[in-house]
């Protein structure tokens, strides 16, 4: 009996025994973590926008042709910088020199018939004064020298506009600036409207972001609003300011235009993609670093929040993003310590013993 009541002791003291080192499995161990008081910040209102840089409209320029004809010659290549006025392409059209050389033979042929027509005014006035001649012949000789005359301006003006239309075959730079594109090749035709352009010629001193932004966002931008330019190939963002907001949107795409300008364009070329953060508002809140934010299991972001040593997972709802942290728009207060870093894999009811706040 005595041997039983023995061995039964033993039982319950290893059952107790076990149960002492399961419990102590399961309870995780105390994480060293650190913590940081929650801050409260100026937050922005962002309105994200992508878009495309290009120089401004009134800094570039599509060269067309005004006359139909070939291309003869292209006098400068992509990235050239030009002056105003120069030359840039010439086109060949046949019929615009024989047409030069016409008029000028119209105005000398011209010329000779107003000559011989004052000639006989002057000479039917000296039969009329010594009572030779007729009147009537002196008012004829006067009505043909003044239809002389007004066929010499017209011979002069169609002399004109033919020479004109000849140093139109000359396409030149209506401003200074960069070949941006050249669109055209030589022994190519071009019809004489803005449908075949020639070259593209734009002032690349100061460039925009032009970005396509749906209606409910651009009802919220305004110009002269602060915006931060990331382009392309750059590792800082650029500065930038909202130049101008289109007054309405395309009625295929349902579209609206907005230009932010850059403050530099050192090192961004033209066509490049880009993405602006507009600052539309700004208002007091708080901002934690990227670092504190974790996802949940069902995508939700959170932070862990260090409250009487043990870990208190928090959701919470966020706002913009940048390179100073994360704006918290829900779920955090000014004054609040969170975890900082090593925020993932920490569990609810966690004990956690703080670290030295990093400097």
């Amino acid at each position: 009996m005595r041997r039983n009541l023995i061995a039964v002791a033993v039982m319950l003291g290893c059952g107790c025994k076990h149960a002492a080192e399961e419990e102590a499995a399961e309870k995780p161990a105390a994480a060293a973590v650190t913590c940081a008081p929650v801050e409260a910040a100026e937050i922005e209102d962002i309105v994200d926008v992508s878009g495309v840089v290009a120089p401004p409209p009134k800094l570039d320029a599509m060269v067309s042709s005004p006359i139909a004809g070939r291309v003869a010659q292209v006098a400068v290549d992509e990235g050239d910088h030009v002056a105003a006025g120069a030359l840039l392409a010439l086109i060949e059209d046949p019929a615009l020199p024989a047409g030069s050389l016409e008029a000028k033979a119209n105005v000398a042929a011209a010329q000779a018939t107003k000559i011989a027509a004052d000639q006989d005014v002057t000479r039917q006035e000296r039969l009329v004064a010594s009572g030779i001649g007729a009147r009537k012949d002196l008012d004829d000789a006067k009505a043909k020298a003044a239809a002389a005359a007004a066929e010499l301006d017209a011979a002069r003006a169609r002399s004109g506009l033919a020479t004109s239309q000849l140093s139109r075959r000359e396409i030149r730079s209506p401003r200074a600036g960069v070949v941006l594109h050249l669109y055209r090749k030589v022994g190519e035709t071009v019809d004489g409207t803005g449908a075949t352009p020639i070259a593209e010629v734009a002032d690349i001193s100061t460039l925009e972001l032009h970005a396509q932004v749906a209606p409910q966002m651009l009802s919220r931008i305004a110009e002269n609003m602060p915006a931060r330019v990331r382009v392309l190939g750059l590792d800082a963002p650029v500065a930038g300011t909202v130049t101008r907001v289109a007054p309405a949107v395309n009625a295929t795409t349902l579209l609206g235009l907005v230009r932010v300008t850059l403050a530099s364009s050192t090192g961004i070329k033209v066509g490049t993609s880009g993405s602006a953060q507009i600052s539309v508002e700004k208002r007091p809140g708080i901002r934690v670093p990227a670092s504190a934010l974790r996802r949940s299991m069902v995508g939700e972001d959170e932070v862990v929040v260090c409250k009487g040593g043990v870990v208190h997972v928090q959701e919470v709802k966020v706002g913009a993003r940048d390179e100073r942290g994360v704006a918290i728009l829900e779920g955090l207060a000014a004054g609040d310590r969170i975890v900082t870093d090593h925020a993932l894999g920490l569990e609810d009811g966690q004990p956690l013993t703080e670290s030295k706040e990093k400097k």
